[in-house]
């Protein structure tokens, strides 16, 4: 087991890990100005010499297509027999050589837009990425794009996105909860279900099923019973259960022609697990196998991963999203997409981009024909709810390299055999074309303090914060923020009148219009604090007048009784 193990450490899985580092925005860093190309095919070779001949011409590297290569220049040499347009002198994983002409596409990006140096391009580049690598390719579920068991697949077991074995639950339920919030549940959803040869009636999870599935015995619809012929008798109950609930859903059986132990057995090597210690793979002195460089992720065991891939474990309505097909769908709308983003750091607008995160899904979503549903899902596992190192555009170095401006939403290329994988994730997303890939103007913005309550929805007018929900939390806000330097500072766990913000020498104090006492919420204290201010007992001053500022900018009877209206529920005050 321990050299499988050390043979699948170099194999280079992209995982769908989570990391959650967060660096503050620094501003002061430069473009770099660089001429890149694409090799157009496989013949194409780095020379020492600018000519095909072979006399004192070694052949440096052999290009592989798609290859990026950084040009010393567009000047041409003199055409040759062998090149007739010339060579370039490029530069390439540190040898200086010369390319034939003819097999180089000079531009600034590649087929995924990178480099990626916004939220934006991160998120569309990588949605073209996640469709032309894994869901054109028959990996067309969260399941699948774990699991490739797709027998359509040239690589089956190979080539998956994701290495956490669980993260295809995780995903369903973010999909689940969206779609039940916003009524969506009875959509004529279609679902492929892997069946497997040679299945035990079930497999449990060591330390405890995370879910009970609910089963129908009896046949009530003899026209739907035709319809999941094709199921093994095992799932039949729990597909009439579903049935029962949603008779708008479909259910397809995805033959995999696979033997369930052999798959199990294939899978549990190039996968990734937290959970309880039962559910690990152990050395000879019984402590669990790590799972790469990533502490805290161990080897999952055959009984831990034949739960996980067992399709019968997740026929309910909140898992069964995993089986739901990623193409991209109308049904997604923009208000569907944003209940996913909510109390995230992508609640509201990209900063860099000057649009809001909802929309930029969506147009992801449009231009890869990709679920926009599920690409917001999976940026909001891999990045977190507060955002991480991937998601700032911060200086880092790695490989003794300088980089910065990159942002990498859905953490492609983070390889769990790389040193620091977060780091490996966004030097792939520059693509080989830049290392400092921003630029002062570029970095201005995020470092406002206005700029970014404005990015939530907060309007900051003459160091007054509005526009808050009242009673939300101070741990809520500061997930949405996109710069975590910004201190908050309050009596109350909640956002109230006179909680502040500072960034370096910007302050904003929070206005929350009809809570005059500063504890975040409008009752009858705020009522009596109004009626003290108007008899000239208790003036309010500062944040806490601005909130008494109901109808208008003079405080008087009219807000007294606005006030009183919003306390009895026949006029309710708006934040605004």
């Amino acid at each position: 087991m321990k050299k499988t193990i050390k043979k699948i450490l170099n194999i280079n899985l992209i995982i769908a890990l989570s990391f959650s580092s967060l660096f503050p925005f620094k501003a002061n860093v430069h473009a770099e100005e660089l001429i890149m190309g694409t090799i157009l095919n496989e013949t194409q070779y780095l020379r020492t010499r600018p000519t095909t001949d072979t006399l004192n011409n070694q052949k440096l590297v052999h290009f592989s297509t798609g290859d990026i290569i950084t040009l010393l220049g567009t000047e041409r040499t003199a055409p040759t027999s062998g090149c007739t347009t010339g060579f370039y002198k490029a530069t390439y994983k540190g040898y200086t050589g010369y390319v034939c002409a003819a097999g180089v596409k000079i531009g600034n990006h590649d087929v995924y837009q990178r480099p990626w140096t916004s939220p934006k391009k991160s998120i569309v580049g990588g949605g073209i990425y996640i469709s032309g690598s894994y869901i054109a390719q028959g990996q067309f579920t969260s399941y699948l794009k774990k699991y490739n068991v797709n027998p359509s697949t040239n690589n089956m077991y190979n080539h998956q996105y994701m290495a956490n074995i669980t993260a295809p639950s995780s995903e369903s339920i973010t999909t689940y909860n969206a779609y039940n919030k916003n009524g969506f549940l009875d959509l004529p959803f279609e679902f492929s279900l892997p069946i497997f040869n040679n299945m035990q009636e079930k497999y449990d999870r060591p330390g405890g099923n995370i879910t009970t599935v609910e089963r129908q015995d009896a046949i009530t619809d003899p026209d739907f019973e035709e319809k999941i012929k094709a199921f093994p008798e095992s799932y039949k109950p729990y597909l009439r259960r579903l049935h029962t609930l949603h008779p708008n859903w479909k259910f397809k059986a995805l033959n995999t022609n696979e033997d369930f132990t052999f798959a199990v057995n294939t899978e549990k090597i190039v996968g990734a697990i937290q959970g309880p210690n039962g559910c690990y793979e152990l050395n000879d002195d019984g402590s669990p196998v790590q799972f790469g460089n990533d502490k805290g992720w161990y080897y999952p065991n055959f009984e831990a991963t034949a739960y996980y891939m067992d399709p019968r474990n997740f026929l309910t309505e909140k898992y069964i999203f995993q089986f739901e097909s990623l193409e991209y769908s109308e049904n997604h709308t923009e208000s569907l997409v944003q209940s996913i983003l909510n109390n995230t750091f992508m609640s509201g607008i990209s900063i860099l981009d000057n649009q809001s995160y909802a929309s930029i899904f969506i147009e992801a979503g449009k231009t890869s024909n990709v679920s926009a549903l599920y690409l917001a899902s999976l940026a909001r596992q891999e990045s977190g709810t507060g955002g991480g190192a991937a998601t700032t555009g911060n200086k880092f170095e790695y490989g003794g390299i300088e980089y910065s401006g990159l942002f990498n939403f859905y953490n492609i290329g983070a390889k769990s055999s790389a040193s620091v994988p977060y780091k490996e994730g966004l030097k792939w997303a520059s693509g080989g074309f830049c290392t400092l890939c921003a630029n002062d103007t570029i970095y201005d913005k995020p470092l406002t303090l206005s700029a970014n309550l404005e990015a939530i929805g907060i309007k900051n007018t003459n160091n007054f914060a509005k526009g808050f929900n009242v009673g939300e939390s101070i741990a809520s806000l500061k997930n949405k923020l996109q710069n975590k330097e910004i201190a908050i500072n309050s009596t109350t766990d909640i956002i109230s009148t006179g909680t502040t913000f500072n960034l370096k020498e910007e302050n904003s104090t929070a206005v929350i219009l009809g809570d005059l006492t500063g504890d975040g919420k409008i009752n009858s204290a705020d009522l009596l604090a109004m009626r003290k201010h108007l008899q000239g007992t208790a003036k309010l001053s500062g944040a806490y007048l601005e909130a008494a500022k109901l109808v208008n900018n003079n405080v008087n009877s009219a807000d007294l009784l606005k006030l009183r209206q919003h306390l009895l529920g026949t006029n309710n005050i708006i934040q605004e």
